[in-house]
């Protein structure tokens, strides 16, 4: 009987520690290059997230809802490279929920993500995050278009990635929305209307139209009409790509040459951010404060407070992930000691405010890491900016570091 009992409780056991198993996520670091510290890639302060690793969780346990990831940067978020690498990663992992927030970049004569393409052969202009002193405003894509043609029209047409299907049955317009807005139709690949947009719709978002399509589809044209004539242009600032699954959506914004105070001259970008209703912010800037050394901003870390309490203020329920940029060199090969500072000033924020860093500049291999970056491929000769390569293995970090402090948060809440 003795020996029945010790079975019993034996097979107990091991089914436990199995059902622990599946609730965490296996995590193999890459051991190829030796000067990337894998086995320290960790979210440093990582229990203020346990909100966002929770409902990780029920995602994963459930198979309902959706979590929202918000990453915010420069041209390093612009790219996609990184952000692509995570969104495959997490999507694969914790399901699918769309492909999320794009800017038609192409249209802006700007780079885009890999994931979209844009056409159009109307006549836009266009202005960038940086330019503040241009009159167009910024809002959530950090880059912003305009036409005044009364028969503009435009395309935008998602890409998938391996096992992930980016057709969308959802769309969410963010544009400047008033009564000199044109209306916009929405039509399929095979020019078949699905839907109308226009500033005689009222959601609880400002500058902001959604609209559910009868059926999913990877391409959309979009023709502005002007049924009236008070109605005299048509100003987008981004598109998000949704589906009916449940999943993560991992929304990557970015701005070539961005920094902090060009995201707080933004005039709609921070308004426009609880639309995505973000469960977790990303924010991925500094590398072009760093750039200026010997100079850097008196008002740097007055800028990165300003931002986080805004954008607190607006998304009271999301939590926030401040990264630092990795040693890179200054006009090509010189060293920048900026990086240093810049990475000091953002870990003494994150410090004061409790909230949760992740260093990239430590994990990537510190001072002077830059130097094997560069020997080994994955940085471009610019001496700024990862190889396509070099942005696949930070995503792998990332996400490497996210879901090690998943895990711990798992172990520990549903032992």
């Amino acid at each position: 009987m003795k020996k029945n009992v010790s079975l019993i409780v034996f097979l107990l056991v091991g089914l436990v520690v199995q059902l622990a198993a599946q609730d965490t996520v296996k995590v193999d670091p890459i051991g190829k290059y030796p000067f990337i510290d894998w086995n320290n890639n960790q979210i440093i302060n990582s229990p203020s997230l346990s909100a966002f690793f929770d409902k990780l969780y029920q995602l994963k346990k459930n198979k309902k809802g959706a979590v929202n990831i918000v990453h915010i940067g420069d041209s390093h978020i612009q790219a996609d490279f990184l952000t692509h690498t995570v969104r495959q990663f997490m999507q694969k992992e914790f399901g699918n929920a769309g492909r999320g927030f794009v800017f038609p970049g192409r249209i802006a004569k700007t780079n885009e993500p890999q994931t979209i393409s844009s056409s159009s052969s109307s006549v836009w202009e266009a202005k960038r995050i940086v330019f503040t002193d241009q009159p167009l405003p910024i809002g959530l894509g950090a880059s912003t278009i305009r036409t005044v043609q009364p028969n503009a029209k435009f395309t935008m047409r998602t890409i998938d990635s391996p096992l992930l299907d980016y057709s969308f049955n959802r769309i969410d317009l963010f544009y400047k929305k008033d009564f000199s807005s044109y209306n916009i139709m929405v039509s399929d690949s095979v020019n078949h209307a699905l839907a109308y947009v226009g500033p005689y719709t009222y959601e609880s978002f400002a500058n902001f139209s959604s609209v559910a399509l009868p059926y999913k589809a990877h391409q959309v044209e979009f023709q502005i009409l002007q049924p009236t004539t008070f109605q005299e242009q048509f100003t987008l600032f981004g598109i998000n790509f949704s589906n009916s699954n449940p999943g993560v959506k991992y929304h990557a914004i970015g701005g070539n040459g961005a920094k902090f105070r060009h995201y707080l001259a933004a005039e709609f970008f921070v308004e426009q951010t609880p639309a995505l209703e973000p469960d977790l912010f990303i924010i991925s800037l500094g590398t072009n404060e760093a750039i200026e050394y010997p100079y850097v901003d008196k008002q740097f870390e007055e800028q990165i407070e300003t931002f986080v309490t805004k954008l607190q203020q607006a998304n009271p329920k999301a939590l926030f992930l401040i990264t630092t940029p990795m040693d890179f060199f200054r006009k090509r090969t010189r060293r920048n000691p900026g990086v240093e500072t810049v990475q000091s000033k953002l870990m003494k924020f994150v410090d004061e405010k409790k909230l949760a860093c992740w260093d990239l500049y430590t994990v990537a291999g510190g001072k002077h890491s830059a130097d094997h970056w560069k020997k080994n491929g994955l940085m471009q000769a610019d001496g700024i900016h990862a190889t396509r390569t070099g942005y696949e293995v930070q995503g792998t970090m990332l996400y490497q570091a996210l879901m090690n402090g998943y895990n711990e948060y798992v172990r520990f809440r549903y032992p």
